[in-house]
């Protein structure tokens, strides 16, 4: 939804083109450590579990920071994020139940190595985070919300949806590219002519923000968020023809160079002109002169925009040409069909629970009780709101991984619980 809230304007050559961005995902896991230091506070000593104040902030950083690298781990193992990539968390692609268990097993290492001789009491301690930990969940989907991930099939009509903007959201994996369920912009070009590159509007579609903003079939794009939708080089090849590629983006006054560096298949220069007859030009020269050596793909401006869409932009706009006179497209927002909320059903889902967990409190049968019912109820929760989900591909036994992992919390919670029942400290 809201995926960069704001920029400070500072560093803008580091952070183009206008300055350090703030994500909304990065400012809730900021709330959410905040708050998980006064809630878990405030919990700690209802509970009377010995925990000295001045540990609260010391086991929140732990569980904080143990439950993220989980969380960002297990995402990775799951889809095969490069490592190179580990830090860049601000902009999602995390599993929580990796962040769960990674952070139970962090708490267990910081009770038996300090806490213990504090005299804290672990099952006491283990209620007291119950809620917290609801807490952070709660917040976190906001976060999730924000940044468009963890979302929803498609959602039936007469049932809750969202329309995440469709340019930045993670949704446009699934919607556009694996099942074709819509375009990425609400409309499919073509290109105008074997001599003009730039992408004429071939069909819009019925009620979606493109025609509701009077985009029309035919029209060719000329402008494009404010830049001229002029020709786009991309060159593939060894270092002679990129080389040769960028003397003669130089030579013929490319409006941007590129170069991106890699493997022998994967390096590339891309040229970017205003004059799209300038463009085709130095096309028809680099295939000539790289012929055997590197490969020249051609486009426009907008689509390579779309191509690459900057994170956090949302909207977009244009200026095309229809039946030869000029026309201005008010910005609109492409957006996704509406898919179901579960990033909100979670949100809702945790409040409630943490509402539940704190009126059984006074009814324990025995220490530790309230934790292993977040678990339980948590694991049910996830298992059915899984069911909802659309971003998480089958791992086994015909359900996602966190369904699977959902069953096992469960094992383990209905396990621990009996095993407290029977060797655990009874309340009266």
């Amino acid at each position: 939804m809201f995926q960069v809230l704001f920029h400070i304007p500072i560093l803008k050559g580091y952070f183009p083109p206008d300055g350090i961005p703030i994500h909304g995902f990065g400012v809730m896991l900021f709330l959410t450590f905040i708050s998980g230091v006064w809630f878990l506070g405030w919990l700690s000593q209802k509970t009377g579990s010995n925990l000295p104040r001045e540990k609260v902030q010391d086991l929140v950083i732990i569980l904080f920071v143990s439950g993220l690298a989980g969380a960002r781990f297990t995402y990775m193992q799951q889809y095969h994020v490069p490592l190179s990539q580990f830090f860049r968390i601000w902009e999602g692609g995390i599993v929580l139940y990796g962040g769960i268990i990674a952070g139970i097993g962090a708490f267990l290492i910081y009770y038996f190595g300090v806490l213990r001789r504090f005299q804290v009491n672990l099952w006491r301690l283990a209620d007291a985070t119950a809620p917290a930990i609801a807490l952070g969940i709660a917040l976190g989907r906001v976060g999730c919300l924000l940044n468009g991930c963890c979302y929803g099939h498609v959602a039936d009509e007469g049932c809750p949806a969202i329309g995440f903007p469709l340019m930045t959201a993670p949704a446009r994996d699934v919607v556009v590219d694996k099942f074709g369920y819509q375009t990425p912009t609400g409309f499919t070009t073509a290109r105008s002519a074997p001599d003009d590159l730039r992408s004429v509007i071939d069909r819009v579609e019925t009620n979606s923000q493109a025609a509701n903003a009077g985009l029309r079939h035919g029209d060719k794009i000329i402008e494009v968020n404010g830049f001229s939708n002029g020709g786009v080089l991309i060159v593939y090849g060894g270092e002679d023809a990129l080389a040769r590629a960028e003397q003669l983006g130089r030579e013929r006054e490319a409006q941007r160079i590129d170069s991106q560096p890699g493997e022998k298949n994967d390096a590339r220069v891309k040229l970017v002109f205003d004059d799209v007859k300038k463009a085709i030009d130095v096309r028809n020269q680099l295939r000539t002169d790289i012929s055997g050596k590197g490969r020249v793909f051609d486009t426009d401006v907008f689509t390579d925009l779309i191509n690459n869409w900057p994170r956090g932009d949302q909207q977009l706009d244009m200026k095309v040409e229809r039946q030869g006179q000029e026309a201005i497209i008010p910005a609109f927002t492409p957006r996704t069909l509406g898919l179901h909320p579960t990033q909100i059903y979670e949100s809702i889902s945790m409040l409630l629970l943490i509402g539940f967990l704190l009126a059984y409190y006074p009814l324990r049968r025995h220490d530790g009780q309230v934790f292993t019912l977040f678990l339980a109820c948590y694991a049910v929760h996830r298992f059915l709101n899984e069911i909802l989900r659309n971003d998480t591909p089958i791992e086994g036994f015909g359900m996602s991984l966190s369904q699977n992992i959902s069953v096992l919390i469960l094992i383990a919670a209905l396990g621990m619980e009996l095993g407290l029942r029977k060797w655990g400290t009874r309340r009266v």
